[in-house]
């Protein structure tokens, strides 16, 4: 198979501008991975219909074998790069050199769903991939974004989640018609805030469809969620003024887990 070694190849293009590039991947409604989990994780994920683009090197090929064959099995086009088209690529300061581009899917939130984490404006990337690797591990049934959170297919948020992005049922809802999706759904909403009126977690039995909203890591939960909210939900600290956004939806999904 001839490699392929200029910057100039369409696919390889495609591959570092869909990386680098929030805007091109809403354009093209695509997203990009790299390293061995995340393009092993999205070869297996049977709802992704296919990869469109797999790009790897030969030293890759080496080290990975099984990665690239699966990736291979579902790509459209699979071609081998140079490490330093790698490099290129690569929006890591160690690339593995495997890459594979898809077009964006979702998997849709069960109707007998029954725990929801609502991630309101969350705009760091690591904390919203974070929490839906969380919300996963702790059988969390979907994750509902509203208010523009960071982007769930950016490298970052890819990285963060492990995975879990592909597997994890989600809904992107107008926020003017959460409160009503939610409530006639019959779930009954939480707000985690820091309010003198807010109920103390340890002290809550929370209902069989239980939705506990997650804000801003500065601002908090916005204005316009926290009118549609039920109860207002804190987590007793000491020391410390406030806890790391992905550290209190943690805490706070345990605790609805149970």
């Amino acid at each position: 198979m001839e490699i392929i070694s200029s910057r100039k190849n369409y696919n390889v293009r495609v591959m570092r501008e869909l990386l680098k590039s929030a805007e091109y991947r809403r354009e093209q409604s695509m997203f990009a991975v790299e390293g061995d989990h995340l393009c092993r994780e999205l070869a297996a994920c049977n709802d992704c219909s296919a990869i469109e683009v797999f790009l790897y090197t030969e030293k890759a090929a080496q080290k990975y074998p099984e990665t690239v064959r699966m990736a291979q099995a579902k790509a459209h086009c699979s071609s081998v790069i140079t490490d330093e088209l790698s490099e290129y690529i690569s929006d890591t300061k160690t690339p593995q050199g495997l890459f594979a581009a898809a077009e964006v899917f979702v998997r849709e939130i069960p109707e007998n769903a029954k725990k929801l984490v609502v991630l309101d404006g969350l705009q760091d990337p690591g904390n919203v991939g974070t929490m839906i690797r969380t919300a996963e591990a702790l059988g969390i049934d979907g994750v509902v974004f509203i208010n523009g959170c960071a982007d769930r297919f950016s490298p970052k948020t890819l990285r963060a989640s492990m995975g879990s992005v592909f597997r994890m049922p989600s809904v992107c809802p107008e926020v003017e018609t959460l409160g009503e999706w939610l409530h006639g759904q019959g779930f009954e909403i939480y707000a985690a805030m820091l309010d003198k009126n807010a109920v103390r977690l340890g002290e809550v039995a929370f209902p069989e469809k239980t939705a506990v909203v997650i804000g801003n890591e500065g601002a908090g939960v916005s204005s316009e969620v926290a009118k549609i909210c039920d109860k207002k939900l804190y987590i007793p600290i000491k020391g410390a003024e406030s806890l790391n956004a992905a550290a209190a939806a943690a805490i706070i999904l345990w605790e609805i887990s149970r």
